[in-house]
């Protein structure tokens, strides 16, 4: 058995942080970063590096901040806007003095340090790359004038190191324009996020350092979980979260304006506020749910129906938010097609018809079937009027699909999320803190029964970050959350029997699903064949 019935401490993070003071900074993270770094200080005049990181203002200071720790007096000039002009300096002739003036350019302004570029402004003039290369690669460069004055120009000394620095899509963007980009470049990235393993204690010394630094603030351990926890929102993971300087500043700017007191026990309530401020539309969503706009069954049972989970991105909002979506099925005995309405109607997009598409291969595998599937069936996302994409329905279409082939009513109480393959592993899903609260944000609403709950992939044990209110639920046995690594697991829980007959057990309280699914194409095939002889020839003369 592969089912874990989860209990409150699984599903939210609580770490005894000690109280060490050890001083940690944003580039002690960056341990490859940091090596090809001191590789480049080391270099001669016209090295080049190019580093993948995020542009905002605090990835950049920490940049130059760590270049300048082995030497405080170097040349460092930072470019992230600008023309040919301001980069490379031009000659204007004054005509009135009969004489011609140099206006220095950034290249100037670094001779014999070092300049760093933004790749996306270097891209708005792509020939600014070649004459920017030429002046790194031979130490001099041919300069220009905004107006022609009547003697000829020398050309200008250019000694300096240049970075390169930009988004992962601007330096493809330039490599595709300079295919031997690395033949003279080396290349580094700085992360934004962090892996935990036996990194926490060093993460929780940089917030608070930063905390210090930016608000002269501390936040207690309870705190510091909280914020851990907002950032494993954030990230998905348990084991990866966000190191950015632009999002800690950001995050703990918003605090100071919370909390007066210079010890911060809590930030649950920040957080909160967030996520409710972009939760308008939500509200508007949830409301037509409970007054039956949106028709989702939380109690009872029906064949051929089920609750999956989704997650809705609103345009402009920062925040996503999970929304139980009913899907339906109804079979036809045929020729073996799965009919996907939203596909047929051009809302369902590639990965969605992939996940269908696997959950019938799946099902007819499990099946045994020695042909083609003898029946047809249409999967519809019920009152769905936006594009649908994504695989994590396939686990509750495969359940959908049973249930309507059994004749097996499912519980409306449970919502189902997971991507399956075609040996009927579940395998992780996004979003699924979200999912979770969204699914029991309905129940509460319409009063908990303890009967009502989720069915999550096992992979997901490490996104898990949920609220306060769903975690005492949890505890309070008002709510389940259920994780399984395969499709049998979700068949139990579900149907409350096996998909296989079990050979160790004689006697059995209930059919299993493969035996009911056969008895009723077995069934199906006899009515076939003993109908009346006017049903008979009819048939006949349909495929004549």
């Amino acid at each position: 058995m592969t089912i874990f019935l989860l209990n409150s401490p699984e599903l939210t993070v609580e770490y005894p942080f000690s109280d060490s003071n050890q001083q940690i900074n944003f580039f002690d993270f960056q341990l490859k970063a940091k090596q090809a770094l001191k590789q480049f200080m080391q270099a001669n005049l016209g090295s080049l590096l190019v580093v993948k990181s995020e542009l905002f203002p605090e990835f950049i200071n920490e940049l130059t901040d760590y270049l300048r720790q082995d030497n405080p007096a170097i040349s460092i000039v930072t470019k992230m806007d600008f023309n040919k002009n301001n980069l490379f300096g031009y000659y204007v002739f004054l005509e009135r003095e009969q004489r011609t003036e140099y206006v220095q350019g950034a290249i100037q302004e670094a001779i014999n340090g070092v300049l760093i570029v933004n790749i996306n402004s270097l891209l708005l003039d792509i020939t600014q790359w070649d004459k920017l290369k030429q002046a790194l690669l031979f130490g001099e460069y041919e300069p220009h004038s905004v107006n022609y004055p009547p003697h000829f120009l020398e050309k200008e000394k250019s000694a300096f190191k240049l970075i390169l620095v930009g988004e992962r899509e601007d330096i493809s963007t330039l490599l595709s324009y300079d295919d031997n980009l690395y033949q003279v470049a080396q290349y580094t990235e700085i992360k934004s996020y962090l892996s935990l393993n036996n990194n926490i204690e060093k993460w929780a010394n940089y917030v608070q350092i930063c905390a210090k630094n930016i608000i002269n603030k501390r936040l207690m351990p309870t705190a510091l979980n909280q914020f851990l926890q907002a950032f494993i929102r954030e990230s998905e993971s348990r084991d990866l979260i966000s190191i950015s300087p632009t999002l800690l500043r950001k995050h703990l700017l918003g605090i100071q304006n919370f909390y007066e007191d210079t010890q911060i026990n809590e930030v649950n309530t920040y957080f909160n506020y967030l996520e409710e401020q972009s939760s308008i539309l939500n509200e508007y969503t949830m409301e037509d749910i409970l007054k039956n706009q949106l028709y989702i069954e939380t109690d009872g049972e029906q064949i051929g129906q089920i609750n999956g989970l989704s997650v809705i991105d609103f345009e402009g909002i920062p925040y996503s938010f999970g929304e139980p979506l009913r899907i339906s099925c109804n079979v036809q005995y045929g020729d073996g097609e799965i009919h996907d309405i939203e596909r047929k109607v051009e809302l369902g997009g590639n990965i969605h018809s992939k996940g269908i598409i696997l959950a019938q291969s799946c099902l007819a595998n499990l099946l045994e079937l020695p042909t083609q599937l003898p029946f047809s069936a249409s999967i519809a996302f019920e009152q769905s009027y936006g594009e649908i994409d994504g695989d994590s329905s396939s686990l509750a279409i495969f359940n959908v699909l049973v249930s309507a082939l059994s004749k097996i009513a499912l519980p409306q109480s449970i919502a189902v999320t997971g991507a399956i393959d075609q040996f009927g592993h579940v395998l992780s899903v996004g979003g699924v803190n979200q999912k979770i609260e969204g699914f029991f944000n309905i129940c509460k609403a319409r009063n908990l029964t303890g009967k009502q709950g989720v069915i999550i992939p096992a992979a997901c044990l490490g996104h898990l970050s949920l609220k306060a209110e769903v975690v005492e639920a949890v505890a309070q046995e008002q709510f389940k959350i259920w994780a399984v690594e395969n499709v049998f697991d979700a068949i139990e829980i579900l149907f409350a029997r096996r998909f296989y007959d079990d050979e160790k057990v004689l006697t059995s309280e209930h059919t299993s699903i493969f035996s009911l699914i056969h008895q009723q194409l077995e069934d199906r095939d006899n009515q076939d064949t003993s109908g009346s002889f006017f049903r008979k020839i009819c048939k006949k003369l349909m495929f004549d």
